[in-house]
């Protein structure tokens, strides 16, 4: 039989490997959509130079569609 020393080691054995397993996800789930992040972080910034150039032409934009 386990004694409360061996139980309370294997307890914080436990804690100890959620916590590893829990990091090792988060930095999957990072890895997985970095590329993705990447790609909207430059489709936003292509958006707001789209829209700059516009401003500087003149057209300004309204839901649904342009106005000029």
């Amino acid at each position: 039989m386990l004694g409360d020393d061996e139980v309370k080691q294997m307890q914080e054995e436990i804690a100890a490997m959620e916590e590893e397993l829990r990091e090792r996800k988060r930095e999957l789930h990072e890895k997985r959509y970095a590329g993705l992040r990447t790609a909207m972080e430059a489709r936003k910034a292509a958006d707001g130079a789209i829209m700059e150039e516009l401003k500087s032409l003149g057209i300004r934009t309204m839901r649904g569609g342009w106005v000029i």
